[in-house]
């Protein structure tokens, strides 16, 4: 996927996150970053560690557009990296 189909999805992505996590949008960017870095979605929560719940949620939130949780950097950006099987 190219990065500039990422940037057009990424609201939606967002959106989609803070619906399902019960959070309104500016709750969501006051919480937590989303960035596209190299073909993967990073998630860095900024002012709030999320709970196990909160993390189960936002994979599944992810999930909705093919977007798989692949690793954690530093105990603190979550990588998400698009379904191979979507490619």
């Amino acid at each position: 996927m190219v990065t500039s189909k990422f940037s057009n999805t990424l609201s939606a992505i967002e959106l989609n996150a803070g619906r399902k996590l019960n959070w309104h949008y500016d709750q969501l960017k006051e919480y937590l970053s989303f960035t596209v870095n190299n073909e993967a979605i990073e998630v860095i929560p900024k002012n709030k560690i999320l709970q196990e719940s909160e993390l189960e949620t936002l994979k599944e939130a992810l999930l909705d557009y093919g977007f798989q949780y692949k690793k954690t950097i530093d105990d603190s950006i979550l990588v998400f990296e698009q379904n191979i099987e979507l490619r």
